[in-house]
């Protein structure tokens, strides 16, 4: 099984994440659908970036790929070395990545992966080849343990909370998705309640969303061109947890001892909160980040 999806068969190649760009001028992301999971982190002035992990899949076009922050070695790690594509970044967060087990796999290392779309303007055009990627990657690890439950079913869920849509505050960035019961998935909708898509047209869908609430602080080690600083989401330590399936919520606590261990997801009981096998959102938010559910 893949310890990253749940499902039957495990992966062979290196797992390989891109940091994908989370805004409207970024959009529609492109490859976002073959990821087996995806991190929603905030950075600066209360945006959003994507981590994206593909471990299944190695899609040959995969954007538009964004900058390297602090907080991204520590959420990274647990996947042993993971190859990170990512388009730059300031000196102290690469720095930061270079002493960290993840492996670089920036254009400065592999630079024959990425290109820039004529279709679109820079920053938000450069793309990469994740299965160069992966072909580059020498010494970059499969897929392992990272903590994630598996089940088809869950008898937990009988008394579980009812939820047609969520509404999750990540920084200033208000992440929403609604359960679709003909689908069984999370699919994530646009402030006007459209869909969201990629740029194959797909909606962005998700059998789990799960909602690690943790410290989130300034971290004026690393700020953009207009002077802003970027937040450094602590992904080891412990705290509350949402995971909603099945058109359902859990409530649990999260705990990760070190940056190179899984993280644990269990309930009042100490029991292990399980997701419905097919990838996950995972919706790194602050402590007392507003959650709305309908």
């Amino acid at each position: 099984m893949n310890p990253l999806t749940g499902l039957r068969g495990v992966p062979k190649q290196p797992v390989v994440v891109v940091k994908i760009d989370d805004t409207a001028s970024g959009r529609p992301q492109i490859g976002l659908e073959s990821a087996d999971l995806v991190y929603v982190e905030q950075v600066e002035a209360g945006l959003t970036r994507l981590a994206a992990v593909f471990a299944s899949r190695h899609p040959a076009v995969v954007g538009p790929v964004r900058s390297v922050r602090n907080a991204d070695p520590e959420l990274l790690a647990t996947y042993g070395r993971p190859a990170l594509a990512f388009s730059g970044g300031a000196a102290g967060p690469v720095a930061v990545l270079r002493r960290s087990p993840v492996l670089d796999a920036g254009p400065q290392r592999v630079g024959g992966a990425y290109r820039r779309l004529s279709t679109r303007h820079a920053p938000y055009n450069l793309v990469v080849d994740t299965s160069r990627i992966a072909a580059a990657a020498a010494g970059a690890t499969r897929v392992r343990d990272i903590g994630l439950r598996w089940s088809a079913s869950d008898p937990a869920l009988a008394k579980a909370r009812r939820v047609n849509a969520v509404s999750v505050l990540v920084g200033r960035t208000a992440v929403r998705f609604r359960w679709s019961p003909t689908a069984r998935l999370w699919l994530q909708v646009n402030p006007d309640g459209s869909y969201r898509r990629t740029a194959s047209g797909r909606i962005i869908a998700t059998p789990n969303l799960v909602v690690p609430f943790s410290r989130a602080r300034i971290d004026r080690s690393d700020v953009d061109v207009v002077g802003n600083p970027s937040v450094y989401t602590s992904t080891v330590g412990s705290g509350t947890v949402l995971i909603f399936r099945d058109g359902r919520v859990l409530a649990g606590r999260w705990g990760r001892s070190r940056a190179g261990g899984p993280t644990r997801y269990e309930d009042a009981a100490h029991k292990l909160l399980t997701l419905h096998p097919g990838g996950a959102w995972v919706l790194l938010a602050a402590t007392g980040a507003p959650v709305s559910m309908r």
